[in-house]
């Protein structure tokens, strides 16, 4: 498994609009092949986002990359073999 994990930063007012274009660019990759979800982190003091976007192969993601070319911002990029995976537990 692989992860993308792109970084931003926001100035004052302009997270909302971030977030909401990181929405869609997920939406769009969540229908290609190889992808297995993924999360759109904020910090809204730091003015930091992060989009992680999770694939079954390098390959997967790499074949991705022109939908993320294609959003109105783009970020710092991160790509990361998953070493270690552990199911989320419901409270």
């Amino acid at each position: 498994m692989f992860a993308r994990v792109e970084t931003f930063h926001a100035g004052a007012g302009e997270m909302d609009d971030l977030i909401t274009a990181q929405h869609h660019t997920v939406g769009l990759v969540r229908t290609m092949n190889g992808n297995m979800g993924g999360y759109v982190l904020v910090d809204r003091d730091s003015g930091r986002l992060m989009n992680v976007t999770f694939w079954q192969s390098e390959e997967d993601e790499l074949a991705a990359e022109s939908e993320f070319e294609a959003a109105e911002k783009g970020g710092e990029v991160g790509r990361f073999a998953v070493a270690m995976q552990e199911a989320l537990r419901t409270i």
